[in-house]
């Protein structure tokens, strides 16, 4: 068994110059990007099985490793090494902006463990890659890190609260003291969320171990000025696949669904802040409590994976089959393995995941009617409840 990093950072930050800032044109580029993918996503759906679409967006690895324990993980089981040099992971930066992608994800295991991270993020925007964003514990996000990662270019954040309390977090997360260092970068990064144009995201994975904790986690992002997203436990991805792992996405049906439910009800209040009834109907088909509304996987095909040794391909729950250290991106893309896999795994002959399960549903017309419907009848019932409480108050003080 590998044992994590240190729980927090002692090495000075980086001193990087301020990353460019996109321009109208570069913004107008994007949504076209994005505007054509979604199109041909609906011909590949609709019309053209077979149809080549070309990933946009990138989910970058740059470390399976870990500085927390998580109950959920299997990354921090094991050590991995030989993963990318800095110089690696540049020219894949350099490769995914030549090809026009318009996103790039920072992931990990967490990546802030790699000290060279910022030097990563701030090369994608020196080459024109503007929307980068990260995925972090929060734990080593202090000021000064966080300064270090802006300057890079990151703008969006998610950030991993997997319990409303201490008690809950830090028993799933298997580091006392996490709960407070990734509230506190939560705080942080909403404090100057207006300054620097950031955006974060709270991420909740829900777990056998905490699943009585959903109504509590909502309150406690809703606090604290965050969106909420509902991660679901798995032990078929390839950072969590693990006996010990099985063990705990055995979520009780009952308390699921009662957590659900109050969320239903909440997210129609705060549209902004909470998953919307769509999203949250999926859930308990994951857990197989129901059967599984028929919807293509649009993540397959939108987002390309590179993996901390440079495996690229596959999707989050199948290993990669090609390396950048043998062969060019764009030649992995355009292989017919790859887009051959790709076709199954955008009809779902995979493994399953449930990964981004809420994109997927965003992409499904009856889920959106769904919840357009769901939330102009809240707001019809709103105004009569507002209606009936003035005409109770008039008739008491005419009494």
């Amino acid at each position: 068994m590998s044992v994590p990093v240190e729980l927090t950072r002692r090495t000075r930050p980086l001193k990087l110059a301020p990353a460019p800032s996109p321009t109208r044109r570069d913004r107008w580029k994007n949504k076209a990007r994005l505007a054509r993918f979604l199109a041909l996503s609906k011909v590949k759906q609709h019309a053209v099985p077979s149809l080549h679409v070309r990933p946009i967006v990138a989910e970058l690895f740059l470390t399976d490793n870990c500085n927390l324990t998580c109950v959920s993980c299997a990354c921090w089981r094991t050590t991995t090494r030989g993963e990318l040099t800095t110089a690696e992971w540049v020219d894949v930066v350099d490769q995914l902006a030549g090809l026009g992608f318009v996103k790039l994800n920072f992931t990990g295991g967490e990546a802030l463990t790699r000290r060279d991270a910022a030097r990563v993020i701030s090369a994608a925007a020196r080459r024109g890659i503007f929307d980068l964003h990260l995925n972090t514990n929060g734990v080593l996000l202090d000021e000064d890190r966080l300064n270090e990662v802006v300057a890079a270019g990151i703008r969006s954040f998610n950030l991993s609260l997997d319990g409303s309390s201490a008690a809950v977090h830090d028993a799933v997360r298997g580091r006392s003291g996490a709960f407070n260092l990734t509230v506190d970068a939560v705080s942080r990064i909403v404090a100057r969320r207006e300054r620097d144009n950031l955006d974060v995201q709270v991420n909740f994975t829900v777990l056998a171990d905490n699943v009585d904790d959903l109504v509590s986690i909502a309150q406690l992002t809703q606090r604290l000025g965050v969106r909420l997203y509902l991660n679901l436990g798995t032990d078929t991805t390839f950072l969590f696949r693990h006996a010990d792992v099985s063990g705990r996405i055995a979520v009780d049906e009952g308390r699921l669904r009662d957590g659900l439910a109050w969320l239903t009800t909440a997210s129609l209040a705060a549209p902004g802040l909470l998953p919307p009834p769509s999203a949250l109907s999926y859930i308990p088909s994951h857990f197989g409590f129901e059967k599984a509304p028929p919807t293509p996987c649009v993540e397959s095909q939108l987002k390309l994976m590179v993996h901390s040794t440079g495996g690229v391909g596959g999707c989050w729950g199948h290993d990669p089959t090609f390396n950048v250290r043998d062969r060019s991106i764009a030649s992995i893309i355009d292989s017919d393995h790859y887009r051959e896999e790709h076709v199954r795994f955008f009809r779902k002959d995979c493994v399953r995941c449930g990964s981004n399960y809420a994109l997927n549903e965003r992409t499904r017309v009856a889920a959106q009617v769904g919840d357009v419907g769901r939330r102009a009848a809240w707001s019809l019932q709103q105004a009569v409840d507002r209606t009936s409480r003035r005409g109770t108050s008039d008739n008491w003080a005419e009494r």
